[in-house]
This record gives C-alpha cells, sequence and structure tokens, in this order.
C-alpha cells in the first residue's frame, strides 16, 4: 500500500493573496501586480514560510517602501482573507483515502504563525495524517531535498512507497529525484484518474 503525500495550498486549500489585495485596490489588477512586483512580498512571504517572523520580514518591507507600509502590513493582520476555504473535490478524495486506510502525510511551505491559527483547527481532514512536515517549523522550504527527507525519515518511510501530489511542478523534482512517484496537481478529477493508475 503507497503512502500519499499531499500539500496543501492549490491542493486541499484554496490560498492565494490575490483574494486579499485585489478588495485592498479595488480590483485595480495594475496596481496590485506593481504592489507585487514592486515590493517582492511574495519573494518575502518565502522567507516568512521559512520561519521568519512576519513582524520582522513585514518591517523591512514597511521601511523599505513606506507608500506600501499599509498594504505590506495587512500581509498580517488580514491574513485570513487570503484563504477562500478548502478544495473540496480533493478532500473528498482525501476522505476516501483516509476512509480505506491509506497512510497519508503532508509536507508544506507554511508559516507557523498562520498555520496553527488560522487553519489547523478549521479543518477536519488535518486530522487525517499522521505525520505534517511544515516549512516553518523545519526552517526549510520545498523544493529543498532536505525537507522530502525530513518526512521520510522521521517516518521511516522508503520513498518507492511513496506517491507525493503538488501543484507546483517545481516541488516534483526534488522528491523524483530521491524515488518518490510525483502527481502534478490540476484539478480533483485529474488527481482522481492519476490515483488510479497507481493502482489507488
Amino acid at each position: 500500500m503507497k503512502n500519499i503525500i499531499f500539500d496543501f495550498g492549490g491542493v486541499l486549500i484554496d490560498w492565494n493573496p490575490d483574494y486579499l489585495y485585489k478588495k485592498y485596490f479595488a480590483n485595480d489588477l495594475i496596481k496590485m501586480n506593481h504592489f507585487y512586483q514592486e515590493t517582492e512580498i511574495i519573494k518575502m512571504n518565502i522567507e516568512m514560510d521559512r520561519g521568519r517572523p512576519y513582524d520582522d520580514a513585514l518591517t523591512e518591507l514597511s521601511t523599505k517602501f513606506p507608500h506600501y507600509q499599509h498594504a505590506v502590513c495587512i500581509w498580517k493582520t488580514r491574513w485570513p482573507e487570503m484563504v477562500a476555504g478548502s478544495i473540496e473535490g480533493t478532500v473528498k478524495i482525501l476522505e476516501s483515502l483516509y476512509e480505506k486506510n491509506y497512510p497519508l502525510y503532508a509536507i508544506t511551505n507554511w508559516s507557523c504563525e498562520t498555520f496553527y491559527p488560522y487553519v489547523r483547527n478549521k479543518y477536519k481532514f488535518f486530522d487525517y495524517f499522521k505525520d505534517i512536515v511544515i516549512s516553518g517549523h523545519e526552517k526549510v522550504v520545498k523544493p529543498s531535498p532536505k525537507i522530502y527527507e525530513i518526512l521520510l525519515q522521521r517516518n521511516q518511510l522508503n520513498p518507492k512507497d511513496c506517491i507525493y501530489i503538488d501543484d507546483n511542478q517545481n516541488n516534483l523534482l526534488p522528491a523524483k529525484d530521491i524515488g518518490i512517484s510525483t502527481i502534478h496537481f490540476e484539478s480533483a478529477e485529474q488527481l482522481s484518474e492519476q490515483l488510479k493508475s497507481y493502482g489507488i
């Protein structure tokens, strides 16, 4: 029986900063994208996923771009508005796998500052996982091979017995390199068909 490893954002959770910043910039996508490009806040978010404190990272950006101070600060204060909810089709697949006793694991790029307060207890399906590797806790982010090795070593898993699902192709490459089978997530329907191809 395969160990099935899920990513969260874009696979099980519909997270996108556009949900917040479209409102903030009154649907002016040019202004919103200029904010992203000038501040490189998406790049900074990777550092926060790696464990850098939000206050430290956002203060740096606010100081560097004072004209965007408020827009930068709401990355923390209004963070929950970036989450539209769960991706129900994928959640149904996850529930089915859980009911069939497949061993379920997860690897996510996520800050502990937002994962635990805002989403961990909001969605029951997080309880289905035998282990969740959170980048903010481990201080390492995908696609570093180390984060996949943490999951394998901590749970004594053979990579050849694992399938990893992620919507970001770049995150699949290091998993493949260490022998894990991979699925590039595009939709719940496509995921279901790909799992069937593995006999699941």
